[in-house]
């Protein structure tokens, strides 16, 4: 699970592109048939949004994975 926020991309609304693949700074968006797959959420940089700003179609959204609660320790 990443660590920090993430990018997730819409099937349904993406164009095949490949604005967002190219977009990455760090290279972690491959082109699997035509689809954007993030190869290693842990990596992305923290406040980057390059992929997003990149997609014309609204395809690609952030996610925040949910902090854990202070009163269990999983």
């Amino acid at each position: 699970m990443a660590k920090h926020w993430f990018p997730v991309f819409s099937n349904s609304k993406c164009a095949h592109c490949g604005s967002c693949v190219k977009a990455c700074p760090d290279s972690l968006l491959e082109s699997e048939s035509g689809l954007p797959v993030l190869s290693n959420p842990d990596l992305c940089r923290p406040n980057c949004f390059e992929c997003t700003k990149a997609c014309s179609e609204g395809a690609v959204g952030i996610v925040r994975p949910a902090k854990p609660c202070d009163c269990c320790s999983f």
